[in-house]
This record gives structure tokens, C-alpha cells and sequence, in this order.
């Protein structure tokens, strides 16, 4: 079939409408490409957000979990008496009444002034609760070995502090003709750290 010229008139209009419907079609192709896109883009980033707030929210439980851990330990401690002002009034009374109540032939004490905790592995934040502690030097005057040990277990067992134990040096006393049963066999030579907590400023 040929098309003659008339028809071709006839024709140039849904031709041209044809092509205005394709440019249309493919710029609402095109549009929608770039629409999905775009949402695909707020997905993500909607996503990433929600993952971001969820780490957020698991790291804030684990630290408030921490945080509760720490009020225990810290009340703990409050209760023992270790934090706080150090009191060398108590630490004196403490040694003295271990002293009579172990029947310990001599206990004498020297005091450090207090400084900070500088053991290995102990590390000091700033903002955070400080463990101080007041070197204790201890002269003592036993019959046996197990009455430093008691001695020992008593400071450790005492309120306002914590008791660690540096080091001892024990040697034994020089017979003395004549002495009777009761007399001090050993010299212990100690050093104990009192460890006290001094609260953030």
C-alpha cells in the first residue's frame, strides 16, 4: 500500500503527537530513574542512621551497666570506709588495738605522707576517683611467725583503708641468757601501703 501525499498531511499530526508521547514516556523514565535513585539514597542513609543510633543506644546501656557496677564497688568501698579524707588518727588506733588485743611485744610505726598510687598497671584518669596512698613503716617485736600473719590479717580486715602489704623482713632476735618463755623471738620489718580513694574534682 502507498501512501500518497494528502495522507502523509493527514498523518503529521499523530506523528508529531507520537513523538511528543515518546519524549514524554522516556523524560518520565528518565524522571523515575533518577526518583528511585534518589529514594534508594534515603534508604541507605535512613539505614545507616537507624545502625548508627542503635550502636549508640547498645554503647550507652553497656556504659550505663558499667556505671551501675562502678556505684557498687564504689558503695562497697564507702562502706569500708575508704573514701573520702584518710584518717591517721584510726590508722594509729587500729595498730595500737591490734597490738593489745594480739599481745604483740612492740609495734612501732613510721608515716609517709600520702601520694598517689603508682603501681604497675594502676593508671590515673583525669576526672576520675584517685587511690592515694600513705606509706606505713612497721617495726615489730614477736614471739612467732603467726603473729604477723594475725597482725597483717587484722590491718587488712580494718575499716578506713586498705592495707597493702610492700614487703616484710623477718630475722630472728638474739637469745638472751637467762629470758624466760614470753620473750620476742622474731623482728618483722614491714612496709604497708594504706590505700584510701579520693573523690573527682
Amino acid at each position: 500500500m502507498m501512501l500518497e501525499r494528502s495522507d502523509l498531511r493527514r498523518l503529521r499530526i499523530p506523528f508529531v503527537a507520537a513523538l511528543l508521547l515518546a519524549g514524554v514516556g522516556a523524560a518520565a523514565l528518565v524522571f523515575t530513574e533518577r526518583g528511585l535513585a534518589e529514594a534508594e539514597l534515603l534508604r541507605k542513609a535512613g539505614h545507616d542512621r537507624l545502625v548508627t543510633a542503635r550502636a549508640q543506644l547498645a554503647k550507652v546501656s553497656e556504659e550505663e551497666q558499667e556505671i551501675r557496677n562502678n556505684l557498687v564497688q564504689f558503695n562497697q568501698l564507702s562502706e569500708r570506709g575508704m573514701t573520702g579524707a584518710e584518717n591517721r588518727l584510726d590508722w594509729i588506733e587500729t595498730l595500737t588495738a591490734i597490738q593489745k588485743k594480739r599481745r604483740l611485744f612492740q609495734v612501732q610505726y613510721v608515716l609517709e605522707p600520702k601520694r598517689a598510687v603508682d603501681y604497675p598497671g594502676v593508671v590515673q584518669k583525669d576526672g576520675a576517683a584517685i587511690f592515694m596512698a600513705s606509706r606505713v613503716k612497721l617495726e615489730l617485736l614477736l614471739l612467732h611467725e603467726e603473729d604477723l600473719l594475725n597482725f597483717l590479717a587484722d590491718l587488712r580486715a580494718s575499716r578506713g583503708s586498705f592495707a597493702s602489704l610492700r614487703g616484710c623482713d623477718i630475722s630472728r632476735e638474739g637469745v638472751v641468757a637467762g629470758g624466760g618463755p614470753l620473750r620476742a623471738r622474731l623482728h618483722a620489718s614491714c612496709v604497708v601501703d594504706m590505700i584510701t580513694i579520693k573523690a573527682p574534682t
